[in-house]
């Protein structure tokens, strides 16, 4: 849940995949805030991956199926640091259970 855990798995030398679902925004508050100005829960893009490499982890982004070749050559790879995936998904349609949430008092 936090960048401080980046250095806790590569200083353990942890074979553990983390995967980031980045839709550059606060999915969840995106519901919330309909109607309103949406600049307090939205941001610009962010290298995700290269700050995971700053940590020493492997790491690749993911924006369409042929990216994912970096996740299979990692795993047939020694495997002896962490993999951070950094799905660059989109916003558009959400997520129907966080607009369910939302509308919950």
């Amino acid at each position: 849940m936090g960048i401080a855990e980046l250095e806790t798995v590569v200083r353990l030398g942890l074979a553990m995949v983390i995967v980031v679902y980045d839709d550059e925004a606060h999915g969840g508050e995106m519901h919330r805030f309909a109607g309103h100005r949406l600049d307090t829960v939205t941001f610009p893009p962010a290298d995700l991956a290269a700050i995971a490499r700053g940590h020493g982890c492997a790491a690749v982004t993911v924006t369409a199926l042929p990216d994912l070749d970096g996740v299979a050559a990692w795993l047939d790879g020694p495997r002896d640091r962490p993999l951070l995936v950094h799905a660059k998904i989109t916003r558009d349609g959400g997520s129907w259970w966080l607009e369910e949430a939302a509308k919950t008092p």
